[in-house]
C-alpha cells in the first residue's frame, strides 16, 4: 500500500514537471527549429520505365489469325545522389523533363517517317486548347495524352519561354498551324 502511494507520487511529480516545464518558455526564446531534408535515393544506374504495347488481331483467309503489335517505351533516370543539383521551383524541373520527354517522342515520330516537331506542337497545341468540362471524360488513351502534353502554369525568368511554352499559350488554329501533321498519334 505503501508502494502503491509512492509509485502514485512519483508519476504526479514526474508529469506536473514535464506539463510546467513546458508551458514556461518565454516569447523571445521560442525559435523554430529546421526540419532535417530527407531524400529518396536509388542505386545508381536506376530507372523508371513507361511501356505501351498495343496488340490488334484479325481473322485471314486462308491462315486463320494475323496479329500486329507496336510497343513505344520511355525511360527516366532514378535520382542516385542525396543532393538537387540547382535549387530552383520544382515546376521548372517539371517543364524541362517534359521538354526532354517531347524530344525523344519528336525522334520516334521521325522513325516513322512523320513531321515529329509539327505533331508534338499540334499535340500541344490540342491540350491547351480542350475544355476544363471535357477533362476526364475522354478514353484512357486521350487522357494521357492530356496529361503529357499539358504545361504546368507560371512564368520563371530562370527558364526561358521555348517553342513548346509559346504554341502552349498562343491560341492559335491548330489543324492550320501544324498542317504537316496530319493527324494525331
Amino acid at each position: 500500500m505503501l508502494i502503491n502511494r509512492f509509485r502514485r507520487f512519483v508519476l504526479f511529480v514526474v508529469f506536473v514537471t514535464r506539463l510546467g516545464g513546458s508551458t514556461r518558455f518565454p516569447n523571445d526564446s521560442l525559435a523554430r527549429s529546421e526540419r532535417e531534408v530527407k531524400y529518396l535515393i536509388f542505386p545508381q544506374g536506376s530507372n523508371v520505365q513507361l511501356v505501351y504495347c498495343l496488340t490488334m488481331s484479325t481473322y485471314t483467309k486462308p491462315q486463320g489469325m494475323f496479329t500486329i503489335g507496336v510497343t513505344a517505351g520511355l525511360a527516366w533516370e532514378l535520382p542516385h545522389r542525396n543532393t538537387v543539383p540547382y535549387r530552383k521551383p520544382a515546376e521548372v524541373y517539371h517543364r524541362r523533363s517534359r521538354r526532354e520527354l517531347y524530344r525523344k517522342v519528336e525522334l520516334m515520330l521521325k522513325t516513322q517517317a512523320r513531321d515529329g516537331r509539327a505533331c508534338i506542337l499540334k499535340a500541344i497545341c490540342k491540350a491547351a486548347k480542350r475544355r476544363r468540362e471535357d477533362v476526364g471524360k475522354g478514353s484512357f488513351v486521350e487522357e494521357i495524352l492530356h496529361a503529357i502534353f499539358t504545361l504546368p502554369g507560371g512564368w520563371y525568368d530562370i527558364d526561358p519561354m521555348t517553342e513548346y511554352e509559346r504554341t502552349y499559350h498562343l491560341g492559335e488554329n491548330c489543324d492550320e498551324a501544324y498542317a504537316k501533321c496530319p493527324d494525331l498519334f
